[in-house]
């Protein structure tokens, strides 16, 4: 480039004596300026396509990552996909009332299982499957008779195998549980939550009566293999209805929740009513020390400070049922009662419990009564009312917080259960003496029990053993 001002300047000192010499002078410069601009050109471009090279290398080329564990959670957490605009009936576009739209931007992994969310958080869909398998000897149901202590029937089996999908759907507050059992099958659980004040929350559809402990406890989260010979007895199970439950003066020594419910009172096997009364059940639960506790029993969250519940709670229905569980045929009648008809049966029930959680220690008990009177006898017949009493007593702890050899997540517990079926009789208690010992791989969500139990019927008495794998993801 310094060539050119030089070039043009000899010409111009030059005296244009001979004027066709000076015009031939003058277009050999033009030509030897031409030459030099296209070779300023042609290094130009070559500059240009050495840049686009080396940055197309740059951005295939990966960072390394800083730990492999940080790498993997990127790779769940973030899948981008493109955005489609809604088109409506007319093929015209819209988006929704939010005015973004709705795609999923993200998928992540928890305690819920793998959880998808959009970008602006209106719908998240959490998907949980379950399996829990079970080697039962001599027999795996509870017994209720000398028939059923006398069975020889050991098996391997998949006692339950369920699909959970949870979230919320346009907005955080108002949020959904589905749970299906594969092993039954049967639709355990259909229903929506608006979860907008800690002191009020409405709960609409298919599930668990907010009743006691043990039943609404889901059975991932037990103490033990299985639940006691009371639940069977006493449980008002799962119904379709409405709830209203909630927690007040949080913090104070007058903590307390409630729970309120209005019920089909037919389980879950029937769609309507066998007659015009209703299922009403309440109940209400102290939190003396350490607040509102969830349904979930062992401390595996290794209180530091005690947490101390205590709850009453009463159930009253009429209708054709004597006892429930979630089964197509929800609807069932107890040993010693004919199948009910329409109305037949009036049951009032009663529930005390208390719960205890510290330094990896737990204790529970719950007390029932429960009365069944048949409407179709009159006032003065005997057998018109039976009145059934039972409760149970369980306590567990991890040793290692006393004996650091022994296992972090090895868990030893006890239980004490009765069921007396009728207390106008002598000579049919009905007893449950179990031990258990648990290794939590993961919490609840991957354990292994081993259960030995004692049980009494009418004074005769077999041993029971329980070897089971819960495993939730």
């Amino acid at each position: 480039m310094l060539l050119i001002p030089l070039l043009v300047a000899d010409v111009v000192a030059a005296e244009p004596k001979n004027p066709e010499l000076y015009k031939q002078e003058l277009l050999a410069i033009e030509k030897r300026l031409d030459a030099k601009l296209k070779e300023l050109d042609d290094k130009l471009e070559r500059l240009e396509k050495l840049e686009s090279t080396s940055v197309t290398a740059t951005a295939a080329i990966p960072a390394a990552p800083q730990n492999i564990e940080a790498t993997k959670t990127e790779k769940v957490a973030v899948i981008q996909t493109p955005k489609k605009p809604e088109v409506t009936a007319s093929g015209s576009e819209s988006q929704n009332n939010s005015g973004s739209q709705d795609s999923f931007a993200n998928i992540s992994y928890g305690k819920n299982g793998f959880e998808f969310r959009t970008d602006n958080n209106r719908f998240s869909l959490a998907i949980q499957n379950r399996i829990q398998t079970r080697y039962s000897n001599p027999f795996d149901s509870d017994p209720r008779s000398i028939e059923d202590l006398e069975q020889d029937e050991s098996s391997f089996r998949i006692r339950r195998a369920r699909t959970r999908l949870r979230g919320h759907a346009y907005w955080p507050w108002l949020k959904y549980y589905l749970q299906y059992d594969w092993s039954q099958p049967v639709l355990r659980d259909l229903n929506l939550t608006v979860d907008k004040f800690e002191w009020a929350k409405l709960w609409i559809g298919r599930g668990k009566v907010l009743y006691n402990d043990e039943r609404v406890t889901s059975s991932a989260n037990q103490q033990f293999v299985n639940r006691s010979i009371v639940n069977n007895i006493f449980t008002v199970d799962r119904q379709q209805g409405v709830q209203v439950f909630g927690n007040l003066f949080p913090g104070t020594w007058h903590d307390v929740s409630y729970y309120v419910g209005v019920f089909t009172g037919l389980g879950v096997g029937e769609g309507n009513n066998d007659d015009g009364n209703m299922m009403y059940s309440g109940r209400l639960q102290w939190n003396a020390l350490g607040g509102e506790m969830p349904f979930s029993q062992s401390d595996i969250e290794f209180h530091e400070k005690p947490a101390l519940n205590f709850a009453f709670a009463a159930a009253t229905n009429r209708s054709k049922c004597t006892a429930f569980e979630t089964d197509s045929r929800s609807c069932r009648d107890l040993p010693g009662f004919r199948a009910g008809q329409d109305g037949q049966y009036r049951i009032n029930q009663m529930m005390e419990e208390v719960r205890f959680k510290w330094l990896g220690f737990s204790l529970k008990q719950e007390m029932h009564w429960k009365e069944i009177i048949d409407t179709f006898k009159g006032p003065g017949d005997s057998m018109r009312k039976t009145n059934l009493m039972g409760g149970l007593v369980q306590a567990g702890y991890f040793p290692h917080y006393l004996f650091p050899i022994i296992p972090r997540n090895l868990e030893f517990a006890g239980r004490y259960a009765f069921v007396d079926p009728n207390v106008n009789f002598n000579g049919d208690l009905q007893q449950e003496a179990s031990g258990v010992m648990t290794y939590f791989f993961n919490g609840h969500l991957n354990k292994v029990n081993f259960q030995v139990s004692q049980l009494t019927v009418q004074n005769q008495s077999d041993q029971r053993f329980w070897l089971q794998w819960d495993l939730t993801f």
